[in-house]
């Protein structure tokens, strides 16, 4: 099945179809007359606030295709005893449903819960997977699909183009995306100056790295899957 590289290509195509009107944009600014849209006459603080509307939606490409695959990995080992998972997939499980808070008796009762429902040789109801915490970028990424025992190889050329950069202030290109967004998201930028700092070349570029790198998330995920790794016994 292609679920995940099909979902990652179809917000891939939606993200240049926005990149190239921001880039046409630009152009007619630096270069042609004044475009009127209604009453209002385009500006560069139009396009500042496009710039940012950019890079929110860059990142919301990576959230959402992790997210898509948390709940596919959900929906997957659902369908399998527990007797069956192997011990990442156990012990991502437990991970997931031992961090509801509560005190002592409620811990008491939801370890109970559980050990209940992996005792059994059905399937169970539900399989819920928990996030690292934080943002999602490709560090966020590599620990997550660790804790599962996902094969993640990367080709030198991604390896080299997702180094920490001075370009990124000494972050790597998904870690500056994701500190980027949330700064915009939450306020400590506005949506003027949130990308006043970057052209829309490097925004297309930081958009290029992006999706290489998750497009080779997506397949190692999908991979996991279709060959469900998930199981006890399958290398």
């Amino acid at each position: 099945m292609n679920t995940l590289p099909n979902a990652l290509e179809e917000r891939k195509d939606n993200l240049h179809t926005h990149l190239d009107l921001a880039q046409a944009m630009e152009l007619h600014l630096v270069d042609g007359a004044p475009m009127l849209i209604g009453a209002t006459t385009l500006s560069v603080g139009h396009l500042l606030t496009i710039k940012s509307a950019l890079i929110i939606h860059l990142y919301n490409i990576v959230e959402a295709i992790m997210t898509r695959t948390i709940e596919e990995v959900g929906i997957a080992v659902k369908l399998e005893s527990p007797v069956k998972w192997s011990n990442n997939t156990l012990r991502e499980w437990l991970r997931s449903y031992a961090s509801i808070d509560g005190g002592q008796e409620n811990r008491l009762n939801l370890f109970q819960d559980a050990a209940l429902k992996l005792l059994t040789k059905e399937s169970i109801g539900t399989a819920a997977f928990k996030k690292p915490t934080g943002s999602w970028h490709d560090k966020q990424i590599h620990v997550f699909s660790k804790r599962l025992n996902v094969s993640f190889p990367l080709t030198p050329s991604i390896a080299r183009k997702i180094q920490r950069s001075v370009r990124y202030g000494d972050k790597t290109p998904l870690e500056f995306l994701a500190d980027r967004r949330n700064a915009i998201a939450h306020g400590r930028r506005t949506f003027e100056n949130g990308a006043n700092d970057l052209t829309m070349k490097d925004i297309r570029d930081l958009a290029d790295v992006t999706i290489e790198y998750m497009e080779h998330a997506a397949t190692a995920f999908q991979n996991y899957l279709d060959n469900k790794k998930y199981l006890a016994g399958i290398v």
